[in-house]
This record gives structure tokens, C-alpha cells and sequence, in this order.
């Protein structure tokens, strides 16, 4: 059972290799391949030696038939015009005789015969000096289908005693007139009715191609063990090349497991062997970037909802300690109106209370009366303008809101700060235009940016002066925010929109106001914002954004 799990796993890892899955296919095609290469490479080599024995012989065959008609033209007929010599069929030994053309035929047979070729030329009509020859089944075919035939090739591949025989015939015609009239009157004629054109024999050449084959047969195993070598040496080129692939692939798999797993200081090494593993390392760095970047803005977003809670959290604190005076004087107020009550009660039922007694007692419950108003008013005023700007900034809801009345309860809801820090708050707005805006985040914008000066720009000096103009038209708000601190330098006023970019780190400063209300402006609010500044001059701030036109008219 164990053994067959091995077995099941180690097949499970080959098919799911990308190197076995490139290897095993380009493998099984080779073998194929070679496996038809080695079957039909011996054929066709054999059969190329067959066609160029044959094409020899017939050549020769050819070259014979010409000399034949040559001999005949040129030599026997002169012979016969002169009378000198005779053309016989025995000429051997005889000075005045020369061979008849079919008899030198015969005769360069023997030559043939004796350089590895046989020729023979053979007929259904010979002279009586050959007429002991019997024809075998070659000759008989090639003598039937060639009379019918006379352009026809008629070959064999026979295989005689451990060689290997190509017989190969034509038909040889009646050429020139000479020869047909040397037949048609010669006595011992067997035929005497030759004309032009007639079949009247058949050519053969027979050649031993054991050689040929055997070097056919060389050659053919030379091809087939090159080509072996050849495919094993590329499923090794490839199965290294695949080799380096796959372990690329593998880095680069890692490599973003890695970073899924949270480890984002994770390196491949750069691949520049080929385009396509160049792009792959291109998109992990991509990927890591793009991954590094969510995360920094998730941080991001995340320390500005701590700042912005934190902030709220601020200005309760803030708020509770401003409101806890008036209510405590009220408190003070309250606890002498009822002991003044209580001593008038006690006159009352003694008896001893006098006109003067219930003057006194008028006058004081006025005064006090008084005190506790405007101090009970003064606390509903704070706590209504920071329920408000509160509401906004955790809601984050757009509303329609009068610009004027809403600026100035940001403005209060920042009072215990600014009365604090001896810092006042010039405050201009157009009258009685409504709008419809996201309040909450405007809200952000202007409390970090009084936050962000009673912290820096009046770090070093008393009665700071706020400066803040509030216009709109043509369906955008614009806000001018300065203040007469002891503005930014030069070289630091590019960064200081930068998160956590902060001068006051050593104070508990976070780096975080002016990069929220750069965020807000910019990104909620779909606005523009610009700072300028320099050393002794103080902040000035310009914010622009659009009303939500679109919006209130869904409304």
C-alpha cells in the first residue's frame, strides 16, 4: 500500500512538472519520429541505389543501342557497298570478316560478363546458331510485354547467391534501313518480313548492386545513429533549458507566495535570459509595488481615522473643560439661590420677614438668575456647536448647509482652543447662501488647520490673529485661511502635506494634520488646496472645491 502511494505521488509530481510536461511530449515525438525515420530511411536509401543501378544500366542499354546503330550505319553498310569484307556471324579468326551488329552485341556481353555486368540480347525470332538458347520468366515477360511496349522498362530485383541482381531490358528496334534489308535477305533468316520500327529483340543488362545496397545500407544506419544523437543531445539541451525556465518560474512562484504570506522585503533575482521571464520579473516587481503602495495607503487611511477620532476625542476633551465653568458657576449660582430661598422661608415662618428682607432677597435671585443664564446658555451653545461639527465628522454625509451659520459653529466648537492659546478668529462669509457640501469634511479641514496653527504658527508667540474668508460662486466654494504665525520655511513648505512629515515629532506631533486636510480637499471634496508661506510671514492657505450640484438636485 505504501509502495503504491509512492508510486501514485511520484506519477502526481511528474505530471504536474512543467519540466516533464515540456521533456515527456518533445521525447514522445522524437521517439516517433525516429521510429519512422528509421523505418523509411533504409527504404528510400535502398530504393535510391536501386533507381541509380537503374539508371545506369539503362544508360548503358541506350549507349549500346546507339553504337549498335552507329556500328550498322557506318561500318556494315560501307562493308556491303565495297564488297571488300563480309559481315558474318563467325568472324572470329577470319581477317575477312567483321561481326554482324547483333553478334558484336553478343560479343561485348562477354566483356560485360567478365567487369561485373552481364548483357544479353535475346529474341522469339533467332538464328539458328542460338536458337539452343531458352529464354527464362524474365526474358519471356520482357519479350511480350516489350513487342506490345516498345518504350516500355522492364526491371527486376532478384537476389542469386548472396547477391543481389538488377536485371533491367528494353526492346531493341529495327533502327536503320541496312538491318532491315541484312535480315529480310540474309538465308539463314528466321524472319523476312522486317520493316522499320519492328521489336525485333530485346536488350538486357544484368547488375550485381550488392555493393550499392550494402553501402545504402552503411549510409542509411549513419543517418539513423546521427539523428539519435542528434535528439538525444536536444531532449538534454532542453531538458536543461527547461531546467532554467522552470527554476525561474519557481523563484518567481516563491516570490509571490512569499509576499502573500506577508513578507514584502522578499527579492527574485532578475531574469533577463529571455523576453518573456524578463516580463515576469517585471510584473512581480509591479505586483510588489502596487502591493507595498495599498498597504502604505491601508496605514494611511487607517492613521488618519485614528488622528480624525483622536481629534474628535480632542476636542470633547476641549469642550468638556470649557463647558465645565459655566456649568459650574450655575452650579454656584443655583446652590446660593436655594440658601437665599431657604433663609427667606425660615423669616417667613418666624415671622421676622421684613419689606427690606424680601428686596434684598428679589435682588439677589435677579443676580443670580442672570449669572446662571448667560453660563447655561454659554455651555448650550458650546455643546450644540461641537454635537454638530461631531455629528458631521463621524457621518460623513453630504447635506445641504448655510455656509455662514455652519462656519461659525466650527469656529465655536474651536473656542476652548483658541480662547486658550489667546488666538482670535476673523471670520468673513457670504450671507445666506446654502449649499449642499460634505459638512463633516469640511469641518476636518478648517479645525486641523486652526489646530495645525495654535500648534506651530503660535508656538513662539501670544494674540495670534486667524484670518478666515469664505466666498462662492459659480457653483464652487473658495476658503482663504491665514494666519499671522511665524510661517514655514522655504525648504520645508513642499513636504509639510507629506504623512507624517512633522517638525514637532520630539513634541508627540504626527505628521498627520496637513496631510488630512490634503487628502480631504483633494480627494473628498474633489478640490483644489495651496499653501504659501515663508519665515515671519505667517500661512496662508487657499482651498477651492465644488458644490455638490448634482447631488441636491437628486435630492
Amino acid at each position: 500500500m505504501v509502495k503504491l502511494r509512492k508510486t501514485w505521488i511520484a506519477m502526481s509530481f511528474f505530471q504536474n512538472n512543467l519540466r516533464f510536461q515540456i521533456i515527456f511530449p518533445l521525447s514522445l515525438i522524437m521517439a516517433i519520429m525516429l521510429a519512422v525515420l528509421s523505418y523509411s530511411i533504409p527504404i528510400l536509401v535502398e530504393r535510391n541505389a536501386e533507381q541509380h543501378a537503374l539508371h545506369t544500366a539503362l544508360n548503358s542499354l541506350k549507349q549500346l543501342k546507339s553504337l549498335r546503330a552507329y556500328y550498322t550505319k557506318n561500318v556494315v553498310k560501307k562493308v556491303q557497298d565495297f564488297g571488300v569484307l563480309t559481315p558474318a556471324i563467325k568472324h572470329l579468326g577470319e581477317t575477312d570478316k567483321i561481326p554482324l551488329p547483333a553478334t558484336m552485341i553478343h560479343d561485348l556481353s562477354q566483356l560485360f560478363d567478365e567487369n561485373g555486368s552481364k548483357l544479353n540480347l535475346f529474341s522469339a525470332y533467332p538464328f539458328p546458331n542460338r536458337q539452343h538458347i531458352v529464354l527464362d520468366s524474365f526474358q519471356q515477360k520482357a519479350w511480350l510485354e516489350l513487342k506490345d511496349n516498345p518504350s516500355k522498362i522492364i526491371s527486376v530485383v532478384n537476389n542469386e547467391n548472396d547477391h543481389t541482381i538488377l536485371r533491367v531490358a528494353i526492346s531493341d528496334q529495327m533502327q536503320v534501313q541496312t538491318c532491315v534489308d541484312c535480315h529480310n535477305n540474309h538465308p539463314l533468316t528466321p524472319k523476312a518480313d522486317w520493316k522499320l520500327g519492328d521489336v525485333r529483340g530485346v536488350l538486357e543488362v544484368s547488375i550485381d548492386i550488392s555493393s550499392q545496397l550494402a553501402l545504402a545500407n552503411t549510409l542509411s544506419l549513419w543517418i539513423i545513429s546521427c539523428m539519435l544523437i542528434a535528439c538525444i543531445l536536444l531532449i538534454i539541451l532542453f531538458y536543461f533549458l527547461t531546467g532554467k525556465i522552470t527554476k525561474q518560474v519557481g523563484n518567481i512562484s516563491q516570490g509571490m507566495i512569499a509576499l502573500g504570506k506577508g513578507d514584502y522585503e522578499t527579492e527574485i533575482p532578475q531574469y533577463s535570459a529571455t523576453l518573456e521571464t524578463h516580463q515576469m520579473y517585471m510584473a512581480f516587481q509591479l505586483f510588489k509595488t502596487a502591493l507595498l503602495e495599498r498597504q502604505e495607503l491601508e496605514k494611511q487611511q487607517q492613521l488618519f481615522e485614528t488622528e480624525k477620532v483622536n481629534s474628535l476625542g480632542r476636542m470633547v476633551a476641549s469642550i468638556a473643560h470649557d463647558v465645565n465653568t459655566p456649568i459650574g458657576i450655575g452650579v454656584t449660582a443655583t446652590s446660593f439661590l436655594q440658601g437665599e430661598i431657604e433663609i427667606l422661608a425660615k423669616k417667613f415662618a418666624s415671622g421676622e420677614l421684613n419689606e427690606e428682607d424680601f428686596e434684598e432677597f428679589l435682588e439677589s435671585s435677579r443676580s443670580s438668575m442672570t449669572i446662571l443664564t448667560r453660563n447655561l446658555s454659554s455651555a448650550a451653545d458650546l455643546i450644540r456647536s461641537f454635537k454638530q461639527v461631531s455629528v458631521d465628522q463621524m457621518s460623513e454625509q453630504a447635506r445641504e448647509v448655510l455656509l455662514s451659520e455652519y462656519f461659525k459653529e466650527v469656529i465655536h466648537s474651536m473656542l476652548p482652543k483658541t480662547k486658550r492659546a489667546q488666538v482670535t478668529v476673523d471670520f468673513d462669509c457670504i450671507e445666506d447662501r446654502t449649499c449642499f457640501i460634505y459638512p463633516g469634511f469640511l469641518s476636518q479641514v478648517i479645525t486641523n488647520l486652526i489646530a495645525n496653527s495654535i500648534i506651530h504658527g503660535f508656538a513662539e508667540q501670544k494674540n495670534g490673529t486667524i484670518t478666515l474668508l469664505i466666498s462662492a460662486k459659480n457653483n464652487e466654494v473658495s476658503i482663504q485661511y491665514r494666519d499671522n504665525g511665524i510661517g514655514i520655511a522655504d525648504e520645508v513648505l513642499p513636504k509639510v502635506m507629506e504623512p507624517f512629515f512633522t517638525t514637532k515629532r520630539d513634541e508627540g506631533g504626527s505628521g498627520l494634520g496637513l496631510s488630512i486636510i490634503h487628502n480631504i480637499v483633494t480627494q473628498k471634496l474633489n478640490g483644489h488646496i495651496k499653501l504659501t508661506s515663508g519665515v515671519g510671514k505667517g500661512l496662508t492657505v487657499d482651498i477651492s472645491f465644488p458644490v455638490l450640484k448634482l447631488e441636491a438636485d437628486g435630492l
